[in-house]
């Protein structure tokens, strides 16, 4: 069983049956943007995402052996309609799923990944990749969650895989018409930002590149292992 937090902020839970992909030797849900997923290690399920400006906060209970990853674009909203596109509200609905499978704050460790500057953008104060990788690290330093690692900031996207035992993985992003498709809904990002409106656009970047994965291909070799 998978539980998936979706971008309209609705909840689901999914059977490990339905899981296609597979990467690594792990069947593998991608997890998009404005949305979060929580699984066991004893369903041998992997999760992927990939970044841009955006940040994944993926967790583990060492002994509860259950982990999670989220995908959010932007830290907060003032609007009330908040959903798992920000942040706060999505680490915290995350942490709410876990808690309910019996985690435990103490037993958890976090590691954090994304937050790039892809696109050179006159910017007034922060980028919003930094921005992003600030609030994650406040966020687990004010709660007290121990942060193992970060593999955060930069100038291109990233692939992570998140696999059983908190082992993870990351490949920069060097297929140019993939970072081509982040850049450009980094400007879209960029544009709602500058007129103060909030974010509305789905990050779907993630499509293009996860189809290399139906047949080999290198795509499938992580080049970076975290832990």
């Amino acid at each position: 069983m998978i539980i998936l937090g979706h971008k309209d902020g609705s909840v689901e839970k999914i059977s490990s049956s339905r899981i296609t992909q597979v990467v690594k030797g792990y069947p593998t849900h991608t997890v998009i943007g404005g949305e979060f997923a929580v699984v066991g290690d004893n369903y041998n399920i992997a999760f992927k995402t990939l970044l841009g400006s955006c940040v994944a906060i993926m967790f583990y209970d060492k002994e509860k052996k259950i982990k999670a990853m989220n995908h959010f674009l932007l830290p907060a909203t003032s609007n009330s309609n908040e959903d798992m596109k920000y942040g706060l509200y999505s680490v915290e609905a995350m942490l709410n799923e876990m808690y309910k499978l019996g985690c435990r704050k103490e037993n958890m460790a976090v590691k954090i990944s994304g937050g790039a500057d892809i696109m050179s953008i006159g910017l007034s104060g922060k980028s919003i990749g930094h921005r992003n990788v600030e609030f994650a690290s406040d966020f687990c330093s004010s709660e007290g969650f121990r942060v193992l690692s970060n593999h955060t900031r930069g100038t291109e996207g990233r692939v992570v895989l998140l696999a059983a035992r908190f082992e993870t993985f990351i490949k920069n992003v060097q297929n140019t018409n993939i970072n081509n498709e982040v850049v450009a809904e980094e400007k879209a990002l960029q544009r709602e930002l500058s007129v103060r409106q909030p974010a509305t656009a789905e990050y779907v970047s993630g499509t293009g590149i996860f189809e290399l994965d139906e047949k080999p291909s290198s795509e499938e070799t992580m080049d970076i292992e975290l832990f």
